[in-house]
């Protein structure tokens, strides 16, 4: 029996379905499965994906409704919507003044201790209404979209305190009932210890566990919770504790872990059951061993050392190499990673981590949507996902690292929806 279809996409020299028989994230050779089809047509029925394949059996299973809107796609690639895992796309302003100092050789460490860094978006946020953090945003996530980000995880953390962390996350809610992305919350009360309790740490993470966690989870602000666990923030054992409430009261976990220095938080992540670690710099050959054999996915941010400005990557071609789960994300911030563009990202993981492009796209799309726990909506175009997919102003995927810089995304589509710079096309 046909299935019916309001919209068909054909033409497409290049279709990257990223459709897989296995029911996990991709890892070691099969991350580079992109499901590349020649000549492919997608076919979608009231936002949601019905077909996706060659030309011939597609257009042979598929009945167009009346009405059903046909485009051709000009021999262009197309491919599921980017999954953006890991951004912290609500903040105040940026901090210019810092980049001068950093590209001077500045360490951020001393930025850091004059009041700058997490401390200067704190007190930013802090300062700024919600009607205005929310004004801000809304034009920041339209750059995601712009950029072919079609899911988006967005973190707190630049409120550290009750109030403010509730304001913060109060916009990112507001958000996903405004924008045509999907967004997905993250409490990150847990990013630094506020200059208030400077010396009494302990009493912020008990102000975190019997208070923030309880009301973040209560009012049903935040999805996942993560902790910034790193020397002179949380060391493992507080992020442990930290996390461990969290996921008490229904937040599943996420860390960042070893950016700056290895310590351990990656086996720390796996020993909580974390859903992913972040940033990884510093790993150690045991956390690679020991996320490998785990569910944990290690999540690459390229751009975090691209802006610092850095050349030091995490060691994604061992990790990928000895079996570990990774995705790519944005970080996108107003300090590190002042961008919103996974095309970019995608280009610094090639030529400084030494991703191929496909490991690259599917690390972006497909690995991603796990991070999220959005596996079974989005990150590939296959029959029951939604359809989230990008038409790109290329006619070959590998022009999206090659051409680095440029914007590759011609027509975003969310939902079967064209997106139009902020009201989607019905």
């Amino acid at each position: 029996m046909k299935r019916e279809a309001d919209l068909i996409v054909t033409n497409c020299r290049q279709l990257l379905t990223l459709q897989s028989p296995t029911t996990g994230p991709r890892r070691g050779k099969d991350l580079r499965d992109i499901g590349l089809v020649e000549r492919g047509v997608l076919a979608a029925s009231s936002g949601t994906i019905v077909a996706a394949g060659p030309s011939d059996w597609v257009m042979r299973d598929v009945l167009p409704t009346p009405g059903c809107t046909e485009i051709d796609a000009g021999g262009a690639v197309v491919i599921p919507g980017f999954v953006d895992c890991h951004t912290h796309a609500v903040f105040a302003d940026y901090r210019l003044d810092e980049y001068e100092k950093r590209i001077q050789g500045v360490p951020y460490a001393e930025i850091a201790k004059a009041g700058g860094g997490i401390a200067k978006s704190v007190s930013d946020l802090r300062k700024t209404t919600q009607e205005r953090l929310f004004a801000l945003a809304r034009e920041r996530v339209s750059g995601c979209i712009r950029f072919g980000s079609t899911t988006i995880e967005i973190k707190s953390g630049y409120g550290l305190d009750l109030d403010n962390e509730l304001k913060h996350l109060r916009v990112i809610k507001a958000l996903s009932e405004t924008v045509p992305a999907r967004i997905v919350p993250t409490f990150l009360g847990a990013h630094s210890v506020p200059p208030e309790y400077a010396g009494r740490r302990e009493e912020y993470i008990q102000l975190l566990i019997h208070e923030m966690i309880p009301r973040v989870a209560e009012e049903g602000l935040a999805e996942f919770i993560d902790v910034f666990s790193e020397v002179g923030v949380f060391e493992p054992a507080e992020a442990e504790r930290i996390l461990r409430a969290g996921m008490e009261a229904g937040l599943k976990a996420r860390v960042h872990a070893d950016e700056l220095y290895d310590t351990s938080s990656a086996e720390m992540a796996v020993r909580v059951g974390a859903v992913s670690a972040d940033h990884l710099k510093k790993i150690s050959p045991r956390g690679i061993s020991l996320m490998a054999e785990s569910m944990v996915v290690g999540v690459l941010l390229p751009g975090s050392s691209f802006g610092l400005p850095s050349l030091e990557f995490a060691p994604a071609r061992e990790m990928i190499d000895r079996g570990v789960a990774v995705a790519i994300a944005t970080d996108f911030n107003p300090g590190s990673s002042p961008s919103e563009s996974m095309p970019m990202m995608i280009a610094i993981a090639c030529s400084h981590m030494r991703l191929t492009p496909a490991e690259a796209v599917a690390a972006a799309t497909y690995n991603a949507a796990f991070v999220v726990s959005r596996e079974s909506q989005v990150g590939s175009l296959e029959r029951g996902k939604r359809a989230d997919f990008l038409i790109l102003d290329c006619e070959d995927y590998r022009e999206i690292p090659y051409r680095f810089g440029t914007n590759p995304v011609k027509r975003v589509f969310i939902d079967g929806a064209e997106w139009l710079g902020g009201v989607p096309r019905v």
